[in-house]
């Protein structure tokens, strides 16, 4: 592998000064490997800076298609381009539908060769690394392997290719490799088959992730990426992203979990626990607008909510739930409990994504409230100065269950619940909300305020 340095221009995140609010091509190969045209570069672009927003891909200044919304964690396939020098911009993206571009690269490509541009580091620091390499077809009993170790916090590592069950007498396939660096043993060519990857801190033999066993077809041509791994329910530091010609997946280590949080927005409920297969789990004594969070392995589980202390009357019965690794999943209990053989009480699921995006502050709003819902449509409004209007309406004529994400600059709001369409408000809170930070605000049945939850702290810490 040889590492490009070209007119490369990597503009801060935090430099921007506002808030910011894949598909695939099909076009290529389904084995890993790049299309077969002689005279053709191939591009490939990865967004691998895990506090960054999404960002829009470019080349000469139009949006590849199925790159106009890229998150961490994706990226594009191998795009074919005619040999020559392409003006390749990694734009973050605005509110307003504006943007500003983080990453600036007049890249020559040459034929018959392949590059990849990873936007890696934190936002603050965001830079591009370009690697290239030939496009020589991959034989079909052989896989081509390049690896980038894109985690900034940390150091070099080691890296195992091998099915053996311990690596107590294996060699690294690669040894010490560090931050952003090249090596001069990458891309490295080894026999098709079943691999298991492995890392460790240099010289050390504490595996801090374990792929499992992974089959891997014979002509398959991969750009792995190490990066941090802040999905719910992490065991290890870092997730890989396996680029091929298609696109970018994500590996995750075998132990990884899942985050499951359990939110009490009943009122004239009790505390309740939450049971799996009749079994207590690490829900316990959960209160009226408590948020409870725990992370369980990953996997399908009967639930049920009862009282605290006992097993019945089951207040929500959810079987056949499922949990995938990596994933952070919210339940509520909404409705009222009434005097128990009438009660209203249904789970509320949200699908969250609590990761800290360094430019703006995100905030879940959810509408729990039984009592406002009694009144009809609601309104949220957000305002800085603490006087509303219509131009502080940020949802409109929301119903009972309904919930939204607002991107918003970090600093003072005061926020309020309306009737919909007027200024009569029912519920009022202000708070403080930081750039990085990931918050809940839950209306519930007490109009005293809103219930505000620290998802993640600006930290990055959930």
């Amino acid at each position: 592998m040889k590492t490009i340095t070209y007119s490369l221009i990597a503009v801060s995140a935090l430099a921007l000064g506002g808030c910011l609010n894949s598909d695939d091509d099909d076009d290529n190969n389904s084995d890993g490997q790049a299309p077969e045209e002689p005279s053709s570069s191939y591009l490939r672009v990865t967004h691998a800076s895990s506090d960054a927003p999404l960002v829009s891909i470019s080349l000469d200044g139009t949006v590849v298609s199925g790159l106009g919304m890229v998150d961490y964690q994706q990226g594009s396939g191998l795009l074919a381009v005619d040999p020559g020098t392409y003006a390749v911009a990694v734009d973050a993206l605005l509110p307003g539908d504006s943007s500003a571009t983080v990453i600036s690269a007049n890249l020559p490509l040459e034929s018959d060769m392949q590059y990849d541009v990873i936007a890696v580091n934190y936002a603050a620091s965001i830079e591009p690394v370009v690697l290239g390499r030939s496009a020589e077809a991959v034989a079909s009993d052989s896989i081509r392997l390049d690896v980038l170790h894109a985690h900034p916090d940390v150091p070099g590592v080691d890296i195992y290719l091998s099915t053996s069950e311990t690596i107590d007498d294996v060699d690294p396939a690669i040894s010490g490799l560090e931050f952003k660096a090249d090596s001069d043993v990458l891309p490295v060519t080894i026999p098709s088959g079943t691999y298991r990857i492995r890392i460790t801190l240099a010289g050390d033999s504490a595996v801090v992730f374990d792929s499992g066993d992974l089959d891997l077809a014979g002509g398959s041509d991969f750009m792995i990426t190490a990066v941090p791994n802040v999905s719910g329910g992490a065991v290890s530091p870092v997730n890989l992203l396996l680029g091929s010609a298609d696109g970018v997946g994500v590996i995750r280590n075998t132990g990884e979990q899942a985050t499951v949080r359990v939110v009490h927005a009943v009122q004239d409920a009790p505390a309740v626990d939450v049971l799996a297969g009749g079994m207590p789990t690490g829900f316990v004594g959960v209160a009226f607008k408590d948020f409870a969070s725990a992370d369980l392995p990953a996997g399908e589980y009967d639930l049920s909510v009862v009282p605290s202390g006992t097993t019945e009357p089951v207040v929500i019965d959810a079987p056949g739930v499922s949990f995938a690794a990596g994933s952070t999943t919210s339940i509520y209990a909404v409705g009222d409990l009434n005097d128990v053989t009438d009660e209203t009480i249904d789970p509320l699921v949200i699908s969250e994504d609590l990761r800290s995006v360094a430019l703006f502050a995100k905030l879940r709003v959810v509408h729990a409230s039984t009592a406002a819902e009694g009144i009809g449509p609601v309104d949220i409004h957000a305002s800085a100065d603490g006087n509303f209007s219509q131009d502080t309406v940020v949802l409109a004529g929301i119903g009972l269950n309904a919930n939204a994400v607002l991107e918003v600059p970090g600093g003072f709001y005061t926020f309020a619940v309306a009737e919909a369409g007027t200024l009569n408000t029912l519920i009022v809170t202000s708070a403080t909300l930081m750039n990085g930070g990931v918050y809940s605000a839950v209306a519930t049945n007490d109009l005293s305020d809103l219930v505000l939850n620290v998802d993640t702290d600006p930290a990055g810490e959930m």
